[in-house]
């Protein structure tokens, strides 16, 4: 038997949701809502866990029906295709479960298998046909079984190499005590129309044959709607006690909006619910057709501890519009603090240091969360443990020490978290990874030197890619200090708080940058030329800080604390601008502290001669900006030399020396 899957971290209120979904049984017999099931979408950026949480799902429903399938991996099929093969894993028999029939799909199936003709002007010869057809994947039934034992076929549907149509329908199992004559018949009387069955599946084998679009959309249908009356049937027929399930991973790529849009369109269409539980995965929201949301991702996203099945109906509209109601999308959430030490137990045991702070720089990002701990790992007894640390993002990424030129670890993690978008997109990306909010780039000109396509995508695709959140706050939390969120709405003009990107992308993002001096200044200096013609004054500062002009930000913060006024307001200041990034955030070698003085004296002489206590807590402040400086975790070593200089000022500041004091307090 194999080993069950690992169960992903954070995905307690996804398996509620789930597991409620599923015992909501679609009979017809019991008192089922009108509304049947939801399709259950989990979004999530590239590394969001989605396959894994799809895989834990399916192993928590591995002993009622269910079937896999990945359309990320698949050859492009068309939707009755995919019906077929999920009628197959379906049809898998278990223990004290009586199996899924597919007469009525089965038949369809071999209808329109290219290599059956039936001759639409004799009905009777069409018949002869027909049966023949039958007989002959009923004979393939037995020996396809016999192949499934030897070959595994169940584990990965997606690597059947599947050379007709018609042999797929006789994947589709039957158990053998089930004549082939009740098979025929039950599916026969489900396609009689306005003709005989025989003549509306000759109609059906004509259509099958025709290149139109209108014509194959017409076969989808009506093989997907045998799909779904084949189930409705089985779970009229026996009673079951859990809906079955289909896992649909990666629907964003060819194929996937096609199946599932045709099953709502069905489920629209119906008299009645049907039993399947369609789960599936997207890293691209712009392609979930559910409820429309403003925002970046454009549709109604849940978190896992708000989703529920009473969440979903009682958001459904009445009359709903369209069929977008039947979509429920939940996003995959990062890690916690206390879930990344869990990942990296094993690592805690020699160096402790490296779960909290694989926390702060991936904020929880799952994949990324995984290498980083293993690369950390792998470093143990490797020398100086605080410069392992310092320097993780620059070692060999796993795996590449035999590469003619290794990648460090920090761009082998970038270049699989953005390998869906082009390579201007990813220049592009870069260059707007300088900006505080992704709005600001896009609007201050910086996308003008790249492709229309870019300049029109950019902002889009990484919005329905789920890689732009809510700023987080600037405050002593984000520093090493204690509190958090306790300066929002101090000051009298705020910054507008759209939204970013996420900060482990912007890190890795502004290490490319990095790269290129020349580049790094134009762009910071492009920015900070917007925003002083707009009079946004501490984004002004901010790209002044990012561009080494501490003298600048010293000359305006110490105007500010003579002020009369509010220290929460100057504060909030203080923490926003020392928010910008540093070309050099970290010198692995060099301890975060010693830096401070050093930085301090060489990008502003003037300011440390004069005003040495608040020019060295701005440059402090903006190294503990990145986590890599604020080692050990326990007590950051910049935590000293914050609070110091907070308290020289407070000395030397009669309007604010009370709240200078409360905020050196933040990190002793």
């Amino acid at each position: 038997m194999p080993e069950p899957p690992m169960r992903p971290l954070g995905i307690q209120g996804i398996e509620t949701l789930f597991q409620d979904c599923r015992t909501r049984v679609q009979d017809g017999r019991g008192e089922q809502g009108e509304h049947g099931l939801p399709v259950l979408v989990l979004a999530g950026g590239r590394g969001s866990g989605k396959t894994s949480a799809l895989e834990w799902l399916g192993y928590l429903g591995s002993h009622r029906p269910h079937a896999f399938y990945d359309f990320g991996s698949a050859a492009p099929r068309r939707p009755h295709e995919v019906a077929g093969r999920l009628a197959y894993g379906l049809s898998h028999r278990f223990a004290r479960q009586p199996a899924l029939l597919f007469p009525r799909l089965t038949l369809g199936l071999v209808v329109v298998d290219p290599g059956l003709s039936l001759d639409a002007n004799d009905s009777r010869r069409a018949g002869q046909q027909l049966r023949r057809a039958l007989q002959e994947a009923h004979d393939r039934t037995a020996v396809a079984d016999r192949a499934a034992e030897v070959a595994g076929l169940l584990q990965d549907l997606n690597l059947i190499q599947i050379p007709g149509v018609g042999l797929l329908a006789g994947l589709i199992r039957r158990p053998p005590r089930l004549p082939l004559s009740v098979a025929r018949r039950t599916g026969l009387a489900w396609y009689a129309g306005p003709h005989t069955p025989l003549h509306e599946l000759v109609a059906l084998n004509q259509l099958s044959k025709s290149e139109a679009e209108a014509d194959r959309a017409a076969v989808d249908r009506r093989l997907c709607a045998a799909f779904l009356a084949d189930l409705r049937g089985e779970y009229a027929r026996r009673r079951r006690d859990r809906n079955c399930v289909v896992l649909l991973d990666n629907i964003d790529a060819a194929g996937g909006r096609g199946f599932l849009d045709l099953l709502t369109q069905l489920r629209d269409a119906a008299a009645a619910p049907d039993p399947l539980l369609a789960v599936a995965t997207a890293s691209d929201a712009g392609r979930v057709p559910g409820p429309f949301a403003p925002g970046p991702a454009g549709v109604t996203i849940r978190r896992p501890e708000q989703a529920s099945y009473a969440d979903w109906e009682q958001a459904i509209p009445e009359p709903p519009p369209d069929a977008s109601w039947r979509w429920y999308c939940v996003r995959l959430r990062d890690l916690t603090a206390g879930e990344v030490a869990q990942l990296g137990a094993q690592v805690a045991a020699h160096l402790p240091e490296a779960p909290p702070l694989v926390h702060h720089l991936t904020r929880g990002h799952p994949w990324s969360a995984h290498r980083l701990l293993e690369a950390a790992r792998l470093g143990v007894g490797r020398g100086d443990p605080d410069v392992l640390l310092r320097g993780l993002l620059s070692a060999p990424a796993p795996g590449a020490g035999d590469a003619p030129v290794q990648t460090s670890l920090g761009s082998a993690v970038l270049e699989d978290l953005l390998q869906d978008l082009t390579d201007d997109q990813r220049d592009a990306l870069v260059a707007c990874s300088a900006a505080r909010e992704f709005d600001s780039a896009c609007d201050s000109g910086l996308l003008d030197t790249f492709s229309i396509h870019t300049r029109n995508t950019l902002a889009r695709d990484t919005g329905t890619r789920l890689w732009l959140v809510d700023p987080v706050p600037q405050d002593a939390g984000v520093r090493g200090g204690r509190g958090s969120g306790y300066l929002e709405n101090s000051h009298p003009r705020p910054l507008p708080g759209r939204p970013v990107l996420h900060p482990w992308l912007r890190l890795l993002l502004c290490r490319e940058l990095a790269r290129s001096p020349r580049q790094w200044e134009e762009v910071h200096g492009r920015l900070r030329a917007w925003h002083l013609l707009r009079g946004h004054p501490i984004d002004v500062l901010h790209h002044a800080l990012a561009l080494g002009r501490l003298d600048d930000v010293t000359d305006h913060l110490a105007a500010g604390l003579l002020e009369a006024g509010d220290t929460d307001a100057w504060l909030y200041e203080l923490y926003a601008i020392t928010a910008a990034p540093l070309r050099e955030p970290v010198v692995p070698e060099v301890s975060a502290t010693l830096r401070a003085d050093r930085l301090a004296a060489e990008l502003a002489p003037r300011s440390f001669a004069q005003r040495r206590a608040l020019t060295v807590l701005v440059a402090a402040l903006w190294l503990a900006a990145d986590p890599r400086n604020r080692l050990p975790g326990a007590r950051p070593e910049l935590n000293l030399t914050i609070s110091s200089m907070f308290q020289d000022l407070a000395m030397r500041s009669d309007p604010r020396r009370v709240g200078l004091r409360h905020e050196a307090a933040k990190y002793m």
